[in-house]
C-alpha cells in the first residue's frame, strides 16, 4: 500500500507552546534557542499538598493529603501522587492506604 505525503500550509495566529523539563542541557542548542527560559522554586510542603489535592479531585481530601504527605516524604514528585493515586479507591481507609504503599516485601515504599 502506498502512502500519499501531503504537505499543507496554514498559519495558526495567538498560539503558545509551552514546554518543562529537568534537565535543559540535554535539550539541544537549537531547541533551547526557542523558548524562554523560566525557573521555579520548588514547592513547599503546603503548596505540594495543595497541588496534590487538585490533582487528585476523585478522592476524599484526607486520602489526598496522606498520599501528599507520604510522597513529599519519599521522592517529593508529583507524577508519583497519580501514580499512588490509580492504585487507591475512593473509600478505602488508612490501612488499605499503608497496604499500598508499603505493598513491597522489601520494606520499601512504592513511590
Amino acid at each position: 500500500m502506498d502512502q500519499m505525503k501531503r504537505s499543507y500550509d496554514f498559519e495558526i495566529k495567538k498560539c503558545k507552546i509551552f514546554a518543562t523539563c529537568d534537565e535543559i542541557s540535554r535539550l539541544s542548542k537549537p531547541l533551547q534557542s526557542r523558548f524562554r527560559r523560566l525557573h521555579l522554586a520548588a514547592y513547599t510542603d503546603e503548596q505540594f499538598l495543595d497541588v496534590t489535592i487538585r490533582v487528585l479531585p476523585k478522592l476524599k481530601e484526607k486520602t489526598a493529603r496522606m498520599i501528599g504527605a507520604e510522597v513529599w516524604r519519599t521522592s517529593k514528585d508529583i507524577r508519583d501522587v497519580i501514580r499512588v493515586s490509580k492504585l487507591i479507591r475512593k473509600n478505602d481507609d488508612q490501612e488499605r492506604f499503608e497496604q499500598i504503599m508499603w505493598g513491597r516485601n522489601d520494606g520499601r515504599p512504592l513511590v
